[in-house]
């Protein structure tokens, strides 16, 4: 089958993408006084302005959890997701001499985005642990089930650096639109506020797959049962749709890659 050949082609290429994820990380962190510190400090700033704006001054209720906690465990798992869709938008046209020149399966250069991105992600959840013990909240017995959770989100997060990327080369201003769109994301999603299990609010829920994605986060990390929202079946299940009909407009399209880099 073609979707068969088609994985195992990008799978004889994991070395590459691993090298090519690894570079990314070095460039970003190259030249820079802290280096891979501001994995963790992008975050932890954007938690301390949160704080701020939505625990003194709105007075978001967050159901007994600390703020600094609740907003952290969301904050850390968007700046992964916004770090792909960022990033994987510009991967192909970033690399615009390696599409010309040298024959590899495409999908390399967007998966290499979301390895870079996931260190970032890897490094940055390290403070969890000591964001928790501060606040005095222990980890819950679903914290092994969180493989799981990052498994569901990879997959959203692989899809849309598929599509993003490819499309970003046919239409250079998606990359600009694009930020834009990241940050209406990040507020249409339970980044900084849980939304509402009832009213219109709700139907995000169920519309945009990141939402269950990260109230599961919070929920293996913090709750004192195991236990997981049906709603991250349906996230799940619209991960895996955008990833196959993705990779298979990736693949139509690839064959205009060299023209138009």
């Amino acid at each position: 089958m073609q979707p068969t050949r088609d994985f195992r082609e990008v799978l004889s290429y994991r070395e590459l993408i691993f090298a090519l994820g690894m570079r990314e990380v070095r460039v970003r962190f190259k030249h820079t006084l802290l280096g891979v510190a501001w994995a963790v400090i992008m975050p932890l700033s954007l938690m301390a302005l949160f704080t701020f704006v939505f625990q003194r001054v709105a007075r978001v209720e967050t159901g007994g959890i600390p703020y600094p906690v609740f907003v952290y465990i969301g904050l850390v798992p968007w700046q992964l997701h916004a770090t792909i869709l960022n990033q994987s938008a510009r991967s192909l046209v970033d690399n615009r001499n390696l599409v010309t020149k040298v024959y590899f399966a495409r999908e390399v250069l967007p998966l290499a985005t979301v390895l870079s991105a996931l260190v970032d992600f890897c490094i940055a959840s390290l403070l969890v642990v000591v964001l928790m013990a501060v606040h005095g909240v222990s980890p819950g017995p679903g914290i092994f089930l969180l493989p799981l959770v990052v498994a569901v989100q990879l997959a959203l997060g692989i899809a849309c650096a598929l599509i993003l990327s490819g499309l970003n080369l046919l239409y250079r201003d998606v990359q600009y639109v694009l930020q834009v769109l990241v940050m209406l994301w990040m507020f249409a999603s339970s980044v900084v506020y849980p939304i509402p299990t009832t009213g219109l609010a709700s139907w995000l829920t169920w519309l945009n797959p990141m939402t269950p994605i990260l109230d599961a986060y919070r929920t293996l990390i913090l709750s004192s049962t195991i236990r997981l929202d049906p709603a991250l079946a349906v996230a799940a299940a619209i991960s895996l749709v955008l990833l196959f009909f993705g990779w298979r407009w990736f693949r139509r399209v690839e064959r205009r890659f060299g023209e138009l880099a």
